[in-house]
């Protein structure tokens, strides 16, 4: 297969990113917002955000950018497991072979450069993959915030599970921690969505 015809290929089966939903739901409140939805927010959460990184003169954005929007192409076969679900064993496993058999569609040097960025995004031991994970739980946290607690109402998370999720927040954007999720964390526990 020629590359043209391997990237339109890859570029049709993404489309389907659009119609893996998560538990967070969309600002209005009217239905849960897609994984496409998802990745786009994150991206603008990583081009306004970056002054708060405590790396961000190490930071390559573009490298972050290409992480942000591949981290959740795995789902369209491995499906969305929600943050605050059940945990589920088999989550890395499964997200991997989905991210070997969707990049696999792509010419040979694209596909390995977009294997490898998915593995550094989950494994975050690199600055961009750091700042990618920022972003990531920032995003799914401001999306509780614009949805009254909606998935921490569903699921009433223990604080520790809560922070636990913050984690890369805190270590490497502590301001935002500080200024935004901890007032939040606590409304929210006064409100009995977060337990102690």
């Amino acid at each position: 297969m020629n590359n043209l015809k391997a990237q339109m290929e890859f570029l049709h089966k993404i489309d389907e990113l659009k119609d893996i939903f998560r538990q967070s739901l969309i600002v209005n409140g009217k239905r849960r917002e897609n994984d496409a939805e998802h990745s786009w927010h994150m991206a603008m959460v990583a081009i306004i955000m970056k002054e708060h990184f405590t790396e961000k003169n190490n930071l390559n954005l573009e490298r972050a950018l290409k992480m942000i929007l591949i981290h959740d192409l795995v789902e369209i076969y491995a499906g969305d497991t929600p943050a605050f679900g059940a945990e589920r064993e088999d989550k890395f496993q499964a997200e991997l072979e989905g991210a070997k058999e969707i990049f696999n569609i792509l010419p040979e040097k694209q596909s390995k450069e977009y294997l490898q960025l998915w593995i550094e995004f989950e494994e975050m031991n690199s600055t961009d993959s750091k700042y990618a994970n920022v972003c990531d739980r920032f995003q799914g946290f401001m999306q509780n915030l614009t949805s009254d607690g909606h998935t921490w109402k569903k699921y009433t998370p223990t604080i520790d599970r809560v922070l636990e999720r913050s984690k890369p927040i805190k270590d490497y954007a502590p301001e935002i921690f500080n200024k935004i999720v901890i007032p939040e964390v606590n409304k929210y526990m006064e409100k009995g969505y977060i337990i102690k």
